[in-house]
């Protein structure tokens, strides 16, 4: 028969072991939990703070898909963004790249250190060191430019400079369009065009 002093001292005994290991349990539960909401997250944010301002979210990694009614695909991703008044229709994306994919097998991509996007305008707004490359061969720079997102339609809102198959040149404008409907997309140059032929040998 086991006394009640012995009971007791043997229930001391494994209090002391398995509260020790409990509470460890409990502990590694609180870092454990976060990493794997994280991994879960579609949209992962990250809070931030500048001096002066206070505390914003932002978007990590952000991606934007649409498709024109003719079939061509535009694809927006950028390094991070942050919601304007607290709503993702607008955002202010930075290091942003852009990727259009048209029908015609052709593309154009563009590239921005910033850019607005508003997606009830289907607009972006793109500034800071604009880089775009056409797969026709034209190699161009600006700091602004203003896109669609559901058509394709843009223009530079300063002036341009780059080249292309017949040479260097700069010009005020240069304006991405598609010719009628369904037509052929073009690059237009406006606005005192200066070009420096250079013949490519044959």
């Amino acid at each position: 028969m086991v006394r009640g002093g012995d009971t007791y001292s043997s229930v001391i005994g494994w209090l002391k072991i398995l509260l020790p290991v409990a509470a460890l349990m409990l502990l590694s539960t609180l870092f454990l939990l976060p990493r794997q909401s994280d991994q879960g997250a579609e949209l992962p944010y990250a809070g931030g703070t500048e001096a002066g301002d206070a505390t914003r979210e932002q978007i990590v990694a952000p991606r934007y898909a649409g498709t024109t009614p003719k079939g061509d695909r535009l694809t927006l991703t950028a390094d991070s963004a942050e919601p304007i008044n607290g709503s993702l229709a607008r955002v202010r994306a930075h290091r942003l790249d852009a990727q259009l994919d048209m029908t015609d097998g052709s593309r154009i991509t563009l590239s921005a250190n910033e850019a607005l996007v508003d997606d009830e305008d289907k607009s972006a707004d793109l500034e800071g060191s604009v880089h775009i490359v056409s797969s026709t061969g034209y190699v161009i720079d600006t700091e602004r430019m203003l896109t669609a997102l559901d058509r394709v339609d843009a223009e530079t809102l300063t002036p341009v400079s780059g080249s292309g198959p017949a040479g260097q040149f700069t010009a005020g404008k240069m304006t991405i369009t598609a010719e009628g409907s369904g037509g052929d997309v073009q690059l237009l140059f406006t606005g005192g065009v200066n070009l420096i032929y250079d013949p490519q040998d044959e």
